[in-house]
């Protein structure tokens, strides 16, 4: 087990709120009600509705009556919102395997997911879901892209730069690197203060 992820267990105790909070920030859009959510956690249902009434509770999701239903939705104006998104995609997923891969997978002075990827922003031909800069082992990198695209189902868009490209283009003040330091995305690895200036 990493570090990061023997934090998060640390942290949150609970693992079904682990399985909450995994659910909801990766499907930000994707209302869920309680059944749902006891087949999705794979948790029994007192347990999930518990934490589900918890997580209401702080307003981290709000609860909506359909018919006979409730269903919860992730509050993404929520004050951890941010932060939460980043210490889970740095900890699951695709985030969490560039991470866990570390210097393995090079020199590697940035990796970012952007709000396409996180946030289930419908993607434009030319968005970009991950953004490697640095001197990246192509081959691990694409058995990790290959990996989370059979879980997810769908295509993992990503672009590799070298550290003087994207310098260059920086201070060129080129649209594509422009739009990547002033989005909203989840710096996996690197400064972000040196990534903004």
């Amino acid at each position: 087990m990493s570090n990061t992820r023997k934090s998060i267990d640390y942290l949150f105790i609970s693992k079904v709120r682990i399985k909450a909070l995994k659910y909801f920030l990766f499907h930000p859009n994707v209302p869920i009600h309680l059944r749902g959510a006891v087949r999705e956690f794979d948790e029994e249902i007192n347990a999930v509705r518990r934490e589900l009434n918890r997580l209401e509770e702080i307003k981290f999701v709000s609860a909506t009556k359909r018919g006979n239903r409730r269903y919860y939705l992730l509050n993404q104006s929520h004050p951890y919102f941010e932060d939460m998104m980043g210490l889970v995609h740095k900890t699951f997923g695709l985030g969490g395997d560039i991470v866990k891969a570390g210097d393995k997978l090079g020199e590697i002075k940035y990796a970012l997911l952007t709000s396409s990827y996180t946030r289930g922003i419908p993607v434009e031909p030319n968005d970009v879901d991950l953004i490697i800069v640095g001197n990246a082992n192509l081959n691990l990198l694409s058995e990790i892209i290959n990996n989370a695209e059979k879980r997810i189902g769908k295509e993992v868009n990503y672009t590799v730069l070298t550290d003087n490209e994207f310098d260059i283009r920086k201070k060129r003040r080129d649209a594509f690197v422009y739009n990547l330091i002033a989005g909203d995305n989840v710096l996996l690895i690197g400064d972000r203060h040196e990534f903004t200036k």
